[in-house]
C-alpha cells in the first residue's frame, strides 16, 4: 500500500511525520498533481492545471485544456503504474450560487486494482 508524507506536513499524535496512505493517499497525490503549475524549480515547470485554468474554467475551451491537463497528468500517473484515468467519466457540474464548478471524474487505483470518484470544487472564472 503506497506512503506519503501528509499535505499539509505535521506531526502524528506520537510526534513522528504525519503520513497517509491507502485511498487518502491517492487522493492527496491527485489534488497536488492538480494544483496551480506556478513554480521556480527547474525540473517541475508546467506540471498541474495552472492558476490560468483554475480560475477561467467556465468556457468550453478552458475545459478542453483542463480535460486535456488531467490526461496528460493520468498518462504520467499510469507509467507510474500509480492510476489510470477513465477519460469517458470526466464529469462538469456548474454550482451558481457558489460561483463554483466541480469537476469529476472517475480513475483505477493500479495497487489496489478498485475504481474510485474523485471530485474537487473549482472557482468559476470570468
Amino acid at each position: 500500500m503506497a506512503t506519503g508524507l501528509k499535505i499539509p506536513v505535521g506531526v502524528n499524535n506520537r510526534g513522528g511525520t504525519a503520513m497517509v496512505s491507502g485511498d487518502d493517499h491517492a487522493t492527496q497525490a491527485i489534488r497536488t498533481a492538480l494544483l496551480d503549475n506556478s513554480s521556480t524549480h527547474a525540473f517541475q515547470q508546467d506540471e498541474g492545471l495552472g492558476s490560468d485554468m483554475i480560475f477561467d474554467n467556465m468556457s468550453v475551451g478552458s475545459r478542453a485544456r483542463i480535460t486535456f491537463r488531467i490526461n496528460s497528468i493520468f498518462r504520467a500517473f499510469e507509467a507510474l503504474e500509480l492510476f489510470k484515468l477513465k477519460s469517458d467519466t470526466i464529469k462538469w457540474t456548474e454550482i451558481p450560487e457558489e460561483q463554483e464548478l466541480e469537476l469529476e471524474f472517475k480513475y483505477i487505483n493500479l495497487e489496489s486494482d478498485e475504481e474510485k470518484t474523485f471530485n474537487q470544487r473549482l472557482l468559476a472564472g470570468g
